[in-house]
């Protein structure tokens, strides 16, 4: 393939790709505790012969910046304040999260709003749904009452562009990462907002459709020139 042709070609898949992550940045910019999304890309030679073959390898990697935080007066809606997450059990095992919009069961299990356990320090603890007051202290202790009944699992991670963010916007370990401890601190009442300017964003959005579209432009001229030259 022409080195012209080949690099137009990347050219608009790269900002395909942009494109699509700005449209979910802006699709979640009402979501508590959403982590915009950057585009990352690169060049690479491939080994192969002749520059045609270099690469130009993209991928994503999470904007982990302080949301706003919102006050809400809930008192089971905790906001985050610094670098670290909640850790949720899931039946896919442990994952993270920026979301403290939680719940109490009536076996006065602490959940996620789609009903998945908040991890705990140790034992997990059990909050009484009848039992009075709950508060949560800026480490992550649980009391009611007044009586400590447990501490919230709060962590950090070794290597933040590992990340690996799933279906439902959960953060796991990406390979070779690990949990660190983590020096967040917990506001009981608040929601962290996304940190998501949907005004950026759209400007962000512009860019990269104007990008394709020069690059498909160019494209097509090259391929035209190719086709006039070879009647």
């Amino acid at each position: 393939m022409d080195v012209g042709l080949y690099r137009m070609v990347a050219a608009m898949r790269n900002n395909q790709q942009r494109v699509e992550i700005v449209a979910s940045n802006i699709a979640n910019a009402e979501t508590i505790g959403f982590k915009r999304m950057l585009h990352v890309a690169h060049g690479q030679r491939s080994g192969a012969a002749g520059p045609g073959h270099d690469l130009v390898v993209t991928g994503s990697a999470v904007d982990l910046q302080q949301g706003i935080m919102s006050h809400t007066g809930e008192p089971f809606d905790l906001a985050l304040d610094g670098a670290g997450f909640f850790l949720v059990d899931t039946p896919e095992g442990e994952v993270m999260t920026r979301s403290g919009m939680f719940q109490v069961t009536t076996a006065g299990v602490l959940t996620t709003d789609d009903g998945f356990p908040v991890a705990w320090e140790g034992t997990r603890g059990q909050i009484d749904p009848q039992g009075g007051d709950v508060s949560f202290a800026g480490n992550g202790q649980v009391l009611q009452n007044g009586q400590p009944i447990g501490k919230l699992k709060l962590v950090n991670v070794e290597n933040a562009g590992q990340l690996v963010v799933d279906s439902a916007g959960r953060y796991r370990l990406g390979t070779g990462n690990q949990f660190t401890d983590s020096e967040v601190t917990v506001n009981q009442g608040f929601l962290e907002r996304a940190n998501v300017q949907t005004v950026d964003e759209l400007v962000e959005m512009i860019a990269a459709q104007r990008s394709f579209d020069m690059a498909s432009q160019t494209f097509r001229l090259i391929s035209e020139s190719y086709q006039r030259l070879n009647r």
